[in-house]
């Protein structure tokens, strides 16, 4: 247990982990979309395809948390954070996203990752733990500008009637921007991201089956192992890197440093679904991915500093 503590301590202090970090979060997490359009397009209902994600990782983190000697911790604060973390950070924009799953293409819905890290920024000046910066609102206005190329003309997305659900997938990037705020104010001192990653997954999974009995959609591998059943097993293992890395991200560098793996995810996400499903998209989308980068560029300007000026 003591070589363990001394060897994550030495890891913290190199000071390219977050950075390699960030990358992990990106690539894994743009995976996911072309993994939730498969699973969604093959039958799986979405709230079971949600809830036996979140259980499956959940159960994988806590497996891990005995394994390090870092038992989940049952307390009132902690149970504050994986309630609201599960809510906000997993059920909402989980839904959200793979709701739209099979009604838009996968790289368009990756797009939306990279709205959150102005939100993030914005969610963390009005909590007071980020300061006002002209460039970086003038970031969050140029992320928000490359949204508006992808809603508003006719040739942006496939068929001019998707604008209703791009607007529906935004929900999740909103509830990112928040949550990731959430994570920072909320986390107990002294707590470790392996059982905390668990909390959250169980806490969100707990939540999806009272609404899968709600809702009667109950779903355990009925076509057996096919490509939808495969898609659900490996956006699980996605979980399971993804939210260990944001609980540790945001915990040595901030939630705004965090929210810029965004940078990497939407073309990874582009990157993933070409590769796998074969999309391809307008110049428009292009744009879009244009001015977000700048966006973001722009917001994280200070992300790095603001850790070590709090510190």
């Amino acid at each position: 247990m003591g070589n363990w503590r001394n060897l994550t301590a030495g890891m913290a202090r190199l000071p390219l982990l977050p950075t390699a970090m960030l990358f992990a979060c990106g690539i894994t997490w743009g995976l996911s979309f072309s993994f939730n359009k498969i699973a969604i397009t093959s039958g799986i209902p979405v709230i079971a395809y949600v809830f036996w994600q979140s259980l499956g990782a959940g159960l994988i983190l806590l497996i891990l948390s005995f394994a390090t000697a870092n038992r989940m911790n049952l307390s009132w604060s902690h149970l504050k954070l994986y309630g609201a973390s599960a809510l906000f950070q997993f059920v909402l924009p989980f839904l959200a996203l793979n709701y739209v799953a099979d009604r838009l293409p996968a790289g368009v819905v990756s797009l939306g990752q990279a709205l959150v890290p102005a939100l993030t920024f914005g969610f963390a000046m009005a909590f007071r733990i980020d300061r006002y910066s002209m460039l970086r609102f003038a970031g969050l206005c140029i992320g928000l500008a490359g949204v508006l190329l992808v809603v508003l003309p006719k040739a942006s997305l496939p068929d001019p009637g998707m604008v209703g659900w791009v607007l529906i997938a935004l929900i999740a990037p909103l509830c990112y921007g928040f949550a990731n705020t959430l994570v920072a104010i909320m986390r107990p001192p002294q707590s470790n991201s392996i059982p905390l990653a668990a909390g959250l997954l169980l806490g969100a999974s707990t939540i999806l089956l009272l609404l899968m009995a709600a809702t009667d959609s109950w779903w355990f591998f009925d076509a057996g192992l096919n490509d939808g059943a495969l898609a659900l097993i490996g956006v699980t293992v996605v979980n399971v890197i993804f939210w260990y890395l944001l609980f540790e991200i945001i915990h040595l560098a901030g939630p705004v440093f965090f929210a810029s793996y965004n940078y990497i995810s939407p073309l990874a996400g582009i990157g993933w679904a070409v590769l796998i499903l074969h999309e391809r998209h307008s110049v428009w989308i292009w744009a879009a991915l244009a001015l977000m980068f700048a966006g973001l560029f722009l917001v994280n300007r200070r992300a790095r500093a603001a850790p070590q000026q709090r510190a």
